[in-house]
């Protein structure tokens, strides 16, 4: 009718002007040529602005376009996003975020941060923090600013608000224990305590920070309902949580003379075992994932589930004479190499499918897993093999670990390593102040950053980082400044995560400012530099602008999209922004 009804003007329009015969078709012609032009100019997608305001408000507070069009934030600064809501807003209301769903083409998210950069404290595992005067009602300071001291008094697993608020850091690694979530086998939400999680990762969010995220087995850490017998080795009813208990012994230190501490923990190389850490994994992802908000703010998941002490990846692996032989116990319970890799390379795909766009960071201990072999054999306490075959050697488990991590998962695989130190004297480390970081490595024990950091930077330009030594190592605003330096000039990695107490000691002593003339917030921009620069070829986790392209998914009527900022939408007048997509 449309095209009927154009040539009827044209003829009208040609009898007008006293056209005829072939003339007549050629203004025709020409006449629907135009107006083809212009429908395809009216159709051909548009991009629209909206600049992010620094009270979180949005100009155009509403915006208009047409499917195919794309919406850019021109954002305020690194704390913004963009938070699509679940409905319409009521006025001086936070919204309810919708829950993030990367298959809906109208998902917009962002800016969605990969592997991002910068400075991270630690949250506590045990007590949390609290500023005191004139002394700790309870205990030792950790730290002393003037008359005030910092004292292990605060809320359990808490990290404190004026963390959680300041300006210089990027963001927190909460850490929690497998036991402390998971209360009992299965998946049924009775079974799951998200108290903590959910209260540290609404603090991330309100303050327009990101956090990083793992669930500890190990000591202290694996539930007990995960063994099939009691502490005192009689049989569970129906097996219990099915995973043999193994009665292991061993010290945090190479060093220590003593036989160490007596601990149970499971064999992660079992199928149940593997069953009930991915169902925590699972059940976790799902939480999150429920709010698009808590899922943006996520920086790095971290693999575990193999530990010891820490969330760190490693095992018991001591055999000494008179003492339990650990490596004995894992084998005789079928550890082997072959099944470690199985259980990381499921993890790693689990992780991936999970939590779609997110890195993992996975914290290497490069000689952390058991001497066993892969017939069963184990490293006696004389060194030798119990089968009288080969061992592998003390890093090969952790490298073979890296190489499949990096080959299967690329830019959303980072290594780091826990224990870094003050920056040695002037060439003591052959790869000082050359980036990227070349071989030869420095050997263990010079004071230089990992070396097997350093190599899974240089074998496929990982982006890497690390996590500062605890307090006996790194005990004093100079001793971090120190560390910062270490890992700037002798490493190429993007981000360091430092100990909660060494922060507040900082931010609370000679005006914040570091023995070199700069902040910790300085120092995340310097780590945001390189990251940026290194890694061009890896989209910056904190853009200037975020960017999406809508498409209608209704077949008629207005189609309606919501946003805010939570960040800032706790101010005393939320605001939100509104798309619609015409028909």
């Amino acid at each position: 009718m449309r095209r009927k009804t154009t040539r009827c003007k044209v003829m009208r329009m040609a009898s007008r002007l006293g056209l005829t015969g072939g003339r007549i078709v050629v203004a025709i012609l020409l006449a629907c040529s135009a107006t083809v032009a212009q429908q395809a100019t009216a159709k051909k997608p548009k991009t629209y602005q909206v600049t992010v305001n620094a009270d979180g408000s949005f100009t155009p507070s509403v915006l208009k376009i047409r499917d195919g069009d794309t919406v850019e934030w021109m954002l305020n600064n690194r704390t913004n996003a963009i938070i699509p809501a679940a409905a319409e807003p009521r006025p001086g209301v936070c919204p309810t975020p919708r829950a993030y769903d990367p298959a809906d083409p109208n998902d917009f998210t962002g800016p969605l941060p990969l592997a991002p950069s910068g400075i991270y404290t630690l949250g506590p595992l045990e007590l949390g923090m609290r500023v005191e005067k004139g002394g700790c009602s309870q205990g030792q300071p950790l730290a002393i600013a003037g008359k005030q001291y910092l004292c292990l008094t605060g809320v359990p697993y808490a990290t404190m608000d004026t963390t959680w608020r300041d300006p210089n850091l990027t963001g927190v690694f909460i850490r929690l224990l497998w036991n402390q979530v998971q209360l009992a086998p299965g998946t049924a939400d009775a079974n799951f305590d998200f108290t903590v999680l959910d209260r540290e990762i609404s603090k991330a969010v309100q303050n327009g920070k990101l956090y990083s995220l793992a669930f500890k087995a190990g000591n202290q850490g694996t539930p007990d309902w995960l063994f099939s017998t009691n502490a005192d080795g009689s049989s569970r009813p129906n097996g219990g949580g099915g995973v043999a208990r193994l009665r292991l012994q061993d010290a945090d230190s190479k060093d220590d003379p003593d036989c160490g501490v007596r601990l149970d923990l499971g064999n992660p190389t079992e199928a149940i075992y593997q069953k009930h850490f991915f169902d925590l994994l699972t059940k976790v992802a799902n939480h999150i994932r429920a709010r698009a908000d808590w899922y943006r703010a996520l920086a790095y998941i971290k693999p575990s589930g193999a530990n010891f002490f820490s969330h760190e990846n490693r095992l018991p692996r001591r055999c000494n004479a008179g003492c339990v032989c650990n490596t004995q116990v894992f084998a005789e319970h079928g550890y082997t190499p072959t099944a470690l890799y199985a259980f990381y390379k499921s993890q790693f795909d689990l992780l991936a499918t999970l939590f779609p766009g997110k890195a993992m960071s996975y914290q290497l201990i490069q000689d952390g897993f058991p001497l066993v072999n892969d017939t069963g054999g184990w490293v006696q306490a004389d060194g030798s093999s119990s089968n009288g075959l080969g061992l592998p050697r003390g890093a090969e488990q952790t490298e073979t670990i890296l190489d499949f991590g990096q080959s299967d998962h690329g830019a959303f695989f980072t290594v780091q390593h826990n224990g870094l130190n003050l920056k040695p004297p002037p060439s003591t480390c052959p790869n000082e102040n050359k980036h990227p970081a070349t071989p030869p490595y420095a050997v263990v024990a010079q004071g230089c950053p990992n070396r097997w950091v350093l190599e899974a930077g240089a074998d496929a330009q990982q982006i890497t980082g690390f996590q500062n030594s605890n307090a006996d190592k790194v005990s004093s605003p100079e001793d971090l400044n120190s560390s910062f330096e270490n890992a700037f000039v002798n490493s190429d990695a993007s981000f360091v995560e430092i100990y909660e107490a060494r922060f507040w000691e900082v931010q609370n002593t000679n005006g914040s400012i570091l023995p070199d003339g700069k902040t910790i917030g300085a120092w995340a921009e310097d780590f945001h530099t390189r990251r940026r620069d290194s890694f061009p070829n890896i989209a910056d986790p904190f853009p200037k602008v975020h960017r999406h392209t809508f498409h209608r998914t209704v077949t008629q009527g207005k189609q309606f999209f919501y946003y805010y900022d939570p960040a800032v939408c706790g101010s005393a007048n939320p605001t939100h922004g509104t798309i619609l997509i015409k028909p």
